[in-house]
């Protein structure tokens, strides 16, 4: 007789294998509705009907879900369409057979027969069954099995065996259950003289009832035997005492409990249903050239307008050239080496490249590059000079310039402080001065001035922009292209034509630059595109970066005009509250449906766990959480 069980459309399959195994029956059929939780996974389905494997039961399904039907047949299941007589149990067919109709030997043995052979029959003899007559009556229904007595009753006397009614066989068929053939057999056990009757099994048929419990109808009046109370057995002498006593024994029912509810929080809190949503959101990107414009007038505004602020910065440099022209006629200029002293302070003196030097004979000598003087100062209670060697070269060409060891003073400082305190002392001969010769010496080109000239403007331009960026707020910016720079005063550079292998250049300049808040700039661009993409409040700025690409300023008019490439990335924001409340409960279905009322998402990715057992989304919003990921 099969056992029937009605599932629900959301129950899970530990709750249906959890019927299966409180069945005592061999077979289950379960009634499934359309488009339950059970029939949607054929992992649940196989491990149903592995249970079944496991516990020797049989399981159906009856169910009008056509996919359902095919997905339990593909994991093993047998499976049925859904009627009224499929789900209608069947009824146990109980049998009686009139008293007159069975052996004579069913009321008990015959009195002259007690104590006799004839008293103990086989098992053979005692049977009455198999009867042809009735086993034609009763094949139509079924497979015919007898249920017999595993705890034959010990009957109190004979006479009581005797004076006992006759008692009724029943018969209970019940479909697809194959008849029992291991019928033990049953020997009288004598004690004490007196044979003690045991009715065999065949005689104590049970009676069923409908719904599935037994009764013996076998001597009802009969006293149970009286049991002996169970004496407290003491341990011997040599067997250790193993009762616990004391505190410990108190509390170790109480861990094991603490332990026991600890491990089903933790099991429950693992196997509970959870979801991990991840969310991506819309978005919007543009690229874009655009026009910029700055005023350091704090009362204008525009669009694409920003208020801006100067910096100022001077500076002197100083670069060294290569004379790369050379002196016309023949002749060849005298070069050699002079010690130059300085006695005019502890101060550093600098001599520029060119700088002239006269001997006592008149004859003038120049640097041939820029050197600095150390200043002088005091060993064992005296002055010293400080002092440096430099190379010169002879102003004119010819031989007359080859002079020997001989002292020098600068004719720049003639008639100031500095005349006779800063003066130089050769220790050799000038050698090389020549009239005659193929070729002249280096002399510096209009070329040579130019170079440095550019050189020069470039080296302050780079210190400018560092000190800039020392001195502005991390979130300003400024266009180098923008900057203007102006030399102070007159630069000191030797004459075009001036003999000199090397030489230097220096200048004093002053720079001035626009700087501007790029934050506000950024928000002057986010406007503007978005006025262009028409997009609403729902999206918000992600990133806007430029590129800027030159411009003009006017420091006269305060003004300043640039472009630069904007790209721009819009988000849509998602409130992650709303999302979750709207996917509560859910199959993938359902949430398809619920996106509907949210266009901001771009896309959603669902994690359930455990995995196989359940396929929507939990109920609580405790088991649900929401992120959302970069676009």
């Amino acid at each position: 007789m099969p056992q029937t069980f009605y599932v629900t459309q959301d129950e899970e399959i530990l709750s249906i294998v959890g019927k299966l195994r409180s069945s005592e029956l061999l077979e289950s059929v379960f009634v499934v509705p359309k488009r339950a939780l059970v029939l949607q996974s054929i992992v649940n389905l196989r491990m149903l009907f592995r249970e079944a494997e496991k516990a020797g039961k049989r399981v159906v399904i009856v169910t009008s879900d056509e996919n359902g039907r095919r997905l339990a047949e593909k994991a093993g299941i047998e499976t049925r369409p859904y009627s009224e007589d499929a789900v209608r149990e069947p009824e146990p067919v109980i049998r009686e057979l009139p008293v007159e109709e069975m052996p004579e030997h069913h009321a008990g043995p015959p009195a002259d027969s007690i104590g006799s052979s004839a008293f103990y029959a086989t098992p053979e003899e005692s049977l009455p069954y198999p009867r042809p007559e009735v086993e034609e009556a009763l094949a139509p229904t079924g497979q015919r099995i007898r249920v017999r007595n595993s705890s034959p009753v010990r009957l109190p006397s004979l006479n009581s065996v005797r004076s006992a009614a006759p008692i009724p066989t029943v018969e209970t068929h019940v479909p697809h259950d194959p008849p029992r053939s291991d019928v033990p057999s049953y020997e009288p056990v004598e004690r004490f003289g007196v044979p003690d009757a045991r009715v065999p099994d065949g005689r104590l048929s049970r009676v069923f009832s409908s719904s599935g419990t037994s009764e013996s109808p076998i001597a009802p009046n009969v006293p149970e035997r009286p049991k002996r109370p169970a004496r407290e057995r003491k341990p011997s002498r040599n067997e250790p005492d193993t009762r616990i006593e004391g505190k410990g024994g108190i509390l170790f029912p109480f861990f094991v409990t603490i332990s026991i509810l600890f491990l089903l929080g933790t099991g429950a809190f693992i196997l509970l249903p959870k979801a991990d949503i991840v969310v991506t959101p819309n978005s919007v990107s543009q690229d874009l050239e655009m026009e910029f414009g700055g005023t350091t007038d704090s009362s204008f505004s525009g669009d694409n307008t920003v208020p801006v602020r100067i910096i100022e910065k001077e500076g002197d440099v100083t670069v060294t050239g290569t004379a790369s022209g050379s002196s016309t006629g023949n002749g060849s200029k005298a070069t050699g080496k002079i010690l130059i002293y300085n006695a005019y302070g502890p101060d550093a003196q600098q001599l520029v490249a060119t700088t002239r030097f006269q001997g006592t004979d008149g004859k003038i000598f120049r640097l041939t590059k820029g050197v600095t003087v150390p200043g002088s100062s005091v060993k064992n209670g005296q002055s010293a000079p400080g002092v440096v060697e430099a190379d010169v070269v002879a102003d004119e060409v010819g031989s007359t310039y080859d002079i020997g060891p001989s002292d020098f003073s600068i004719p720049g400082f003639a008639g100031g402080s500095k005349a006779g305190k800063i003066y130089g002392k050769s220790t050799s001969s000038m050698t090389g001065g020549s009239s005659v010769g193929s070729g002249g010496s280096s002399a510096v080109s209009a070329s040579d001035l130019e170079r440095v000239k550019k050189d020069a403007l470039e080296q302050f331009r780079r210190s400018f922009a560092d000190s800039l960026g020392q001195q502005i707020a991390s979130n300003e910016r400024y266009i180098q292209d923008t900057f203007e720079i102006s030399v102070i005063g007159n630069p000191s550079v030797p004459a075009v034509g001036s003999l000199a292998s090397t030489f230097e250049y220096k200048a004093t300049y002053h720079g001035k630059a626009f700087v501007f808040s790029e934050d506000e700039l950024r928000a002057r661009a986010a406007a503007i595109l978005r006025k262009s993409l028409m997009i609403g409040d729902p999206y918000v700025t992600k990133d806007v970066a430029f590129r800027y690409e030159g411009g003009t300023a006017d420091f006269k008019a305060l003004t300043i005009h640039f472009k630069a490439g904007v790209s721009a990335v819009f988000v849509a924001s998602v409130d992650s509250v709303s999302l979750r409340n709207d996917f509560l409960g859910k199959n993938s279905d359902e949430i398809k449906q619920a996106l509907t009322k949210h266009p901001e998402v771009r896309d959603v990715e669902i994690d359930l766990s455990p995995k196989g057992l359940t396929f929507s989304v939990p109920k609580d919003p405790k088991r649900v959480s929401v992120t959302v990921s970069e676009p």
